[in-house]
C-alpha cells in the first residue's frame, strides 16, 4: 500500500449559520471507468479497484477523511468524503490511500496520471445535496510505474534426429530404436510476495504447450507434420515425456516443481522419435514447432 501525505488542514473553511462543509474524494484521470469487480481488504475494510491506463492493472483506492481535524477512516473510496456543520473556523483534511492490483491478462505498459481529486465542499443541506467544491482542489497522480509481465527465458532447442533409412521405419508406428534425447528449459523464472487478497506479485503456476507449426499429419493426432519442399514422404515426428508417454500436442501441461516464492530454473526432459504412417520415400525430414508459456 502507498499513502499519501495525510493533512488535517489542507482547506481552512470559514462557516457561519451552520452551514455544511467536508472533505470528498472523487475519481478522476485514469479511473473514471467506474470501479471493478475486484476489492483489496486494507484492515478489514474492502477498497475498490478501478482500472488504469494499463490492461489488466487496477488500482485499489481508499483512505481517511479529516473534517473539523476530526480523523476517520479507514474507507472505500466510494465512502471517501466526511462533513461537519458547527460554526467558526473549520479544518478539513484527508488521506489517501492506493495499491495497484492484478486484474486480469497484462499487457506491459507504464501506469501513470492522475487517479483521484479531493476538495472541500460547502453546502446549505446535507450532501450530498448540493455538495459543490468550495476550495481549492488537490490533484493525485500515480507516479509513472513501468508494468512489464513476469516470464520464464524459453530459449530455442534444436533437435538432431539423424539419418534414419527404411530398416529404421520398418513398419507403421515409431522408430523402434532410434531415439533423441532433449530438453525444454524454462530459466530465470522469478518469485515474488503475493500482495494479501489479491494475486499480484507473484506466478502461482506455469503451464507450456507444444504446436507443430505444420500441423498433425491426418490421421494421427500426435503426429507433426514435416514443413519445408521438398520434404521425405510416409514419415512424422512424434514427442514423448520423461515417462516415455506420448507427449500431447495443443495441449497445456503443469510445470511440476514450480516454486512460486523463489522462482528458478527448470529442465524439462523430452525425446523424439520419427514416426512412419505411410510409404517412405526419401528427402529432408524436419518440422519446427512452438512451446506457448502460460502464467496464472
Amino acid at each position: 500500500m502507498v499513502f499519501v501525505h495525510g493533512e488535517s488542514d489542507y482547506w481552512t473553511c470559514i462557516v457561519s449559520g451552520s452551514v455544511y462543509t467536508g472533505t470528498d474524494f472523487e475519481t478522476a484521470g485514469i479511473t473514471t471507468a467506474g470501479p471493478t469487480a475486484y476489492t483489496l481488504n486494507y484492515q478489514g475494510v474492502n477498497f475498490e479497484v478501478y482500472p488504469t491506463n494499463v490492461p489488466g492493472v487496477g488500482i485499489a483506492m481508499g483512505g481517511y477523511t479529516i473534517p473539523n481535524s476530526l480523523s476517520s477512516g479507514p474507507w472505500p473510496f466510494s465512502r471517501l468524503g466526511r462533513q461537519w456543520n458547527a460554526n467558526g473556523t473549520i479544518y478539513n483534511g484527508g488521506q489517501l490511500i492506493v495499491a495497484l492490483v492484478k486484474t486480469g491478462d497484462i499487457t506491459p505498459g507504464t501506469v501513470t496520471g492522475m487517479v483521484a481529486q479531493a476538495f472541500s465542499w460547502q453546502t446549505l443541506t446535507p450532501p450530498p445535496a448540493g455538495n459543490v467544491p468550495s476550495a481549492g482542489v488537490i490533484n493525485f497522480y500515480v507516479t509513472p510505474v513501468v508494468i512489464t509481465v513476469l516470464t520464464c527465458q524459453t530459449p530455442d532447442v534444436t533437435v538432431p534426429m539423424g539419418i534414419q533409412g527404411p530398416a529404421d521405419l520398418p513398419s507403421i508406428g515409431p522408430a523402434p530404436s532410434k531415439v533423441a534425447s532433449f530438453n525444454l528449459s524454462l530459466n530465470n523464472c522469478p518469485g515474488g510476495t503475493t500482495v494479501s487478497g489479491t494475486s499480484a506479485g507473484q506466478i502461482h503456476s506455469v503451464q507450456y504447450r507444444i504446436d507443430p507449426s505444420a500441423g498433425t499429419i491426418a490421421g494421427y493426432t500426435n503426429v507433426a507434420a514435416l514443413g519445408g519442399s521438398p520434404a521425405a514422404g510416409g514419415v512424422g515426428i512424434q514427442l514423448y515425456d520423461s515417462t516415455g508417454a506420448v507427449f500431447p500436442f495443443a495441449t497445456y501441461r503443469t510445470l511440476s516443481g514450480f516454486d512460486s516464492t523463489n522462482g528458478g530454473s527448470y529442465s524439462i526432459p523430452m525425446t523424439a522419435r520419427y514416426y512412419r504412417t505411410g510409404t517412405l520415400s526419401a528427402g529432408p525430414a524436419n518440422a519446427t514447432m512452438t512451446m506457448t508459456v502460460q502464467y496464472q
